[in-house]
């Protein structure tokens, strides 16, 4: 693998020509360890709405932590934590289906964004299913919803709380979280944020405020395992990098206070193993899906040439997000690549395609 920055930059400036968006952030993990970086008229610590990724960065992966050191499991019942759960399969359901998204939620969570934020877990808690949890990979926003849900009542702290302790603090991620203009802790400028979209729902430009209708309605209860975390791509990498380090921190910035030194242990070791690996093939999944042709890892999804190209092998895990994020990471080649802009923005397109074909593109400028 060579890192060609001039293909690379000509791939960001062909995307804006094409108006797939006029700002962007990409970042690079060579299999070395070091780090490039490249823009696109916005600088590198620029602040994105990041949308699904909050999936992964940190709702799942906490989960993968404290399954790894036993204060959870695939097993659970999702009822042992939340009771409030009248759908029918209620019995059946494990966190196993909410890492996997195998449940038959057939709701799209933006029909619910005109209901209070307890009317949106009602609409959740009473669903009826068509089809009993693990028959199908059903990808959605309710299972990290739930989730986050049970990390919370897990461990008594909401996800931001958990997400700092475990992650953001430790690998020097100071400009990752949800809230970014308000919260207490180093809030983000608004002039370093990059707006997501000029909003028909709400009536403004969103900048700073979580894009995703549903989980800004909920955030007003916790912040959601769904969406609306913040984040850049530096602070981006130093995830990625751990994960790949199979849960060992890379480096951090000299002047981020509560970092831990390179070469820390900052999640447990075995997260490599789980992110990288089809959870529907492993021997225990047999109790709970019949999806024998699903592939997705517990908490990411695996090997999507749809955005991961043709260039990356089988372990390859990543997410999506809505807003123009992605995460490509090879735990083969020891390399990743993360992409943050502005996709959405002003309006958003009516599908993905254009934005999964770029994301797919850059990965095979990148891998090949």
């Amino acid at each position: 693998m060579k890192f060609n920055r001039e293909k690379l930059e000509g791939l960001l400036k062909v995307a804006e020509t094409e108006g797939i968006f006029n700002k962007a952030v990409a970042g690079f993990i060579l299999p070395d360890g070091s780090r490039e970086v490249l823009t696109l008229n916005t600088p590198e610590k620029t602040v994105f709405d990041i949308a699904s990724l909050t999936k992964v960065c940190p709702t799942s992966t906490l989960a993968l932590s404290y399954i790894l050191e036993g204060s959870l499991s695939v097993d659970t019942k999702v009822i042992d934590y939340i009771p409030e759960l009248q759908t029918n399969y209620r019995e059946d359901i494990r966190v196993f289906h909410l890492l996997t998204h195998s449940l038959d939620y057939r709701v799209p969570m933006k029909t619910l964004r005109t209901l209070p934020a307890e009317g949106i877990l009602d609409a959740l808690y009473t669903y009826q299913f068509e089809k009993a949890p693990g028959a199908d990979f059903n990808y959605g926003n309710p299972a990290s919803v739930l989730l986050g849900i049970i990390l919370q009542r897990l461990k008594g702290k909401d996800l931001q709380q958990q997400g700092r302790e475990r992650f953001f603090i430790p690998l020097g991620m100071t400009r990752s979280g949800w809230d970014p203009l308000t919260r207490d802790w180093n809030p983000i400028p608004k002039s370093e944020i990059s707006p997501t979209e000029i909003c028909s729902f709400r009536g403004r430009e969103i900048c700073g405020e979580i894009h995703d209708e549903s989980a800004w309605v909920l955030r007003k209860l916790f912040p959601v395992g769904s969406a609306g975390m913040f984040s850049c791509v530096p602070d981006l990498l130093n995830f990625v990098q751990m994960i790949l380090n199979d849960g060992i921190s890379a480096e951090c910035p000299q002047d981020a206070t509560g970092c831990v030194k390179k070469g820390a242990r900052v999640a447990p070791a075995g997260i490599l193993k789980m992110v990288s690996e089809n959870a529907f093939a492993l021997p225990s999944a047999s109790k709970y899906s019949s999806a024998k042709d699903a592939c997705t890892a517990l908490g990411w999804e695996l090997n999507s040439e749809k955005f991961m190209g043709t260039h990356v092998s089988p372990r390859t895990f990543g997410k999506t997000g809505f807003t123009g994020a992605s995460i490509v990471a090879d735990p083969d080649q020891g390399a990743a690549v993360v992409l943050l802009s502005n996709f959405t923005y002003p309006h958003r397109e009516a599908n993905a395609d254009r934005i999964h074909a770029f994301r797919a593109k850059l990965s095979d400028a990148f891998f090949e």
